[in-house]
């Protein structure tokens, strides 16, 4: 089998002109995930009657759930029930004109905000007791305390599971090519349905992915440096 590099050329360009879809799939999923898992984690932490126990177990439960399971599950409901949701609301857009990406959104925003809820509950306990007393001791409330102290704090413990979330993220949205969303892996693979070079497309992929991954390792440590420099000052 010979490489052919015309063919890895295309599918390059190919895979390039859909990374905006896989980067928008990747920030927003993680720009939401991790609001939503701050609120879980803090909620649990805090062990705030009912709601911490309710997210316990959905965080228990949802853990448990392959992705890729999730997105078929999630994409066959939505077409047995839209057809009822949109007469009910009185919506007037077909099924065949609404964006399956939605669906892909989530499916991974639910399973990217268990995986940070947790890593955002680990560096809670990272962080002493005398913290929480020292902002109380000066006058300051439960969330003054939260922004002023505690998560500039968490930030330098936090950076390295983000990390591993944002790239996990990242590798894990070409499964929305399961649910007919065409991103970097799906772009890819298109020029090889005229000259059948997979070989070329699946290493055109993996450039694309490895560089935008590479970008976001670099920024991650640049931040992690920045932080750790405020988190000695601070201490």
């Amino acid at each position: 089998m010979s490489f052919n590099t015309k063919s890895f050329f295309e599918a390059l360009k190919s895979a390039f002109q859909y990374a905006p879809i896989t980067i928008e799939l990747t920030v927003i999923t993680f720009i939401v995930s991790l609001l939503l898992g701050a609120i879980i984690a803090t909620a649990r932490h805090y062990k705030t009657p009912v709601i911490s126990q309710l997210f316990s177990i959905f965080v228990t439960i949802y853990m448990g759930l392959p992705t890729m399971v999730a997105l078929l599950l999630y994409n066959l409901l939505f077409m047995l029930f839209y057809e009822k949701i949109a007469h009910t609301f009185h919506i007037s857009v077909p099924i065949s004109d609404v964006n399956p990406i939605f669906i892909g959104f989530f499916a991974l925003i639910l399973g990217t905000t268990c995986s940070l809820s947790e890593a955002i509950r680990g560096a809670y306990k990272g962080i002493e007791k005398t913290q929480y007393e020292a902002g109380y001791s000066i006058g300051l409330t439960k969330f003054q305390t939260l922004t002023r102290i505690i998560f500039p704090q968490m930030i330098p413990i936090l950076l390295p599971g983000i990390q591993n979330s944002l790239i996990g993220l990242l590798k894990a949205s070409n499964l929305v090519s399961a649910i007919s969303v065409t991103e970097i892996m799906t772009g890819a693979l298109l020029p090889s349905l005229l000259y059948y070079s997979y070989l070329e497309s699946y290493v055109a992929a993996a450039l694309v992915y490895w560089l935008i991954g590479a970008t976001i390792e670099l920024l991650a440590y640049l931040l992690e440096k920045h932080s750790g420099k405020y988190l000695k000052k601070v201490t």
